[in-house]
C-alpha cells in the first residue's frame, strides 16, 4: 500500500456489486486496474466488499475479487452490512426494482444503469431515495460513457434547455449505417449486427425503439421535470425501414437516423422516437456505426453536442465508476427530486414537424391531384415533390416534402389517401428535423 493511501483521512467506500456479467465485470476490472487513480480522484479508496453472481465457480475463475464475498443471492448483497453503495446490474425490472428498494431501506446509496426500470418506476424509486436520504445515481443508464446526465444536472444547470435530440441506440444506428453504406436490406443489416454482437438474439427492444424511448424519457425528466411514459409519445422503430427511403431522402439532401427527441415550448413538452430525416450537413448526420450522440439546445449556451460509445461493457463501466467517485466525494444528492410542477405532455397527435411522405401509385391522369387534394383538406402545404420516370399505367413512387404540420393531420390525410384504389403498399411518413430556435418554425 502506498504512503498516499496510508495518509487518507476518510474510510474506504464499500461497494456491493449485484450482477457481474459484461458490464459488472468491466466495473470490477476498472476499479482494480485504476485503483490508484480513482483513490486520488476522490480522496478515499473504493473497495468491493460483496459480489452477487449466479455461479460462484464461474465468477471466481474470471473475476479478480479476492477480498470480496462472492454471493449467490442479491438480497444478501443489497443489505450487506459493510456496503455503503449497491451497484445494481441485474437488468430487468422485477428483481432489480426490489434490489434497489432493499438497498435504500438498508441505508445504501444506489448506482444503476437500468434505464427501463427508471423510466417505468422512477417516481417510486426516487421517492424512496428521498425518504432514505440516499442518492440513486444513473449516469450509465443513458448513452454509455457520454456524461449527458452530469451535463444536464451540472454543466448546464443554470441554463434553460428547450430541446434534446439524440442518436441513443447503437444497434439501430449501426443497422442504418450499414444499409446506407453497403446497400443492405434491413433484414440483412440486422443479421450482420447480430453476428458482430451489436444486436441481441432478440433485438425487439432496440429495433422497435423502446430502448431509445426509455432513455429520452429520462432525459426529459432531467431537462424539463417531465414525467413521460412510453404511451405518451410516438415510438416507431425500424421494422418497416426501407432502403429506398435512404436513397430518396438523399436526393433532397437528407440522411435518416432513428432520432429520439424531447422539446419544450410554452404549450408543453413534445416527444418522439422515430426514423427522422436530418440534413446531411448537420453534425448528427456524421454519427455512424454503433456510436451515440446527443444534441442539447439551450437559450444561453446554444447548441452543444456530445458524442461517444453508447454501450458496451467498458464504456458503461466508466459511467458507473464515475457515479461511485461522485458518491465517494460526497458531492450531494445525485438522484432526481420532484421539484416544481411538471409541464404538460403534448399528445402524440400534436407533435409538429416537416414531413417526408412516400407512396406508390399508378401513373395515370388525376392520380397526383387526388393525393394532393387529401393533403389540402388537412391544410398540409407541399414544399417539394419528386416522381421517378414512368410510363402511363405503371406503378411509380412519389415523394413529398411537406411543410411543418402536426402528426394528427398527416395521419388523417394518409388514412384517406390509403383508401384510394390506385395506392399500393404502405405509405411511409417520417418527420424532418431542422433544429430551429425557440419560436421558429422548422
Amino acid at each position: 500500500m502506498s504512503s498516499a493511501t496510508n495518509s487518507l483521512s476518510q474510510p474506504p467506500l464499500k461497494v456491493a456489486v449485484v450482477g457481474a456479467g459484461t458490464v459488472g465485470g468491466g466495473v470490477l476490472q476498472l476499479l482494480r486496474q485504476n485503483s490508484e487513480r480513482i483513490t486520488a480522484q476522490c480522496g478515499r479508496q473504493i473497495q468491493v466488499c460483496a459480489i452477487a453472481v449466479r455461479n460462484i465457480d464461474n465468477a471466481r475463475s474470471r473475476l479478480s475479487a479476492e477480498d470480496a464475498a462472492l454471493l449467490t443471492d442479491w438480497q444478501t448483497a443489497a443489505a450487506h452490512p459493510q456496503a455503503d453503495v449497491v451497484v445494481e446490474m441485474m437488468g430487468g425490472e422485477t428483481d432489480a426494482k426490489e434490489c434497489i428498494f432493499l438497498a435504500l431501506a438498508n441505508g445504501k446509496a444506489v448506482v444503476t444503469a437500468n434505464k427501463a426500470l427508471l423510466a417505468t418506476h422512477g417516481d417510486a424509486i426516487f421517492a424512496a431515495a428521498h425518504q432514505a436520504q440516499k442518492p440513486v445515481a444513473f449516469e450509465a443508464a443513458v448513452a454509455g460513457c457520454i456524461p449527458i446526465i452530469k451535463t444536464i444536472r451540472e454543466a448546464l444547470a443554470g441554463d434553460d434547455i428547450y430541446e434534446a435530440a439524440g442518436i441513443i441506440n447503437g444497434t439501430c444506428n449501426h443497422i442504418i449505417s450499414t444499409m446506407s453504406q453497403n446497400g443492405l436490406t434491413f433484414e440483412a443489416a440486422l443479421a450482420e449486427a447480430q453476428a458482430l454482437g451489436y444486436a441481441e438474439a432478440d433485438p425487439t427492444l432496440d429495433i422497435d425503439g423502446v430502448d431509445a424511448a426509455h432513455k429520452i424519457a429520462l432525459i426529459a425528466r432531467l431537462a424539463f421535470n417531465a414525467r413521460p411514459t412510453l404511451a405518451d409519445f410516438p415510438v416507431v422503430g425500424l421494422r418497416d425501414f426501407d432502403l429506398r427511403d435512404i436513397h430518396y431522402a438523399g436526393q433532397f439532401g437528407f440522411c435518416i437516423k432513428l432520432l429520439a427527441q424531447a422539446r419544450r415550448d410554452k404549450n408543453g413538452v413534445a416527444m418522439s422516437v422515430q426514423p427522422t430525416l436530418i440534413a446531411k450537413t448537420h453534425p448528427l448526420a456524421a454519427v455512424h456505426g454503433a456510436m451515440n450522440a446527443i444534441l442539447l439546445r439551450a437559450v444561453f449556451s446554444g447548441e452543444t453536442m456530445y458524442y461517444g460509445a453508447g454501450a458496451g461493457g467498458h464504456p458503461t463501466a466508466v459511467a458507473i465508476v464515475a457515479d461511485l467517485i461522485d458518491i465517494a466525494r460526497q458531492n450531494g444528492a445525485l438522484t432526481m427530486q420532484n421539484s416544481g410542477d411538471s409541464p404538460t405532455l403534448l399528445p402524440a397527435a400534436d407533435f409538429r414537424a416537416a414531413h417526408f411522405l412516400r407512396l406508390r401509385t399508378i401513373d395515370r391522369p388525376g392520380a397526383l391531384a387526388e393525393i394532393t387534394g387529401e393533403l389540402a383538406k388537412q391544410d398540409i402545404s407541399i414544399e417539394a415533390i419528386h416522381q421517378n420516370e414512368s410510363a402511363p399505367g405503371q406503378e411509380v413512387d412519389i415523394i413529398f416534402i411537406l411543410h411543418e404540420i402536426t402528426r394528427g393531420r398527416i395521419e388523417a390525410a394518409v388514412s384517406q389517401i390509403e383508401k384510394q384504389t390506385s395506392i399500393f403498399g404502405k405509405i411511409v411518413v417520417m418527420p424532418i428535423q431542422r433544429f430551429c430556435s425557440p419560436g421558429e418554425k422548422s
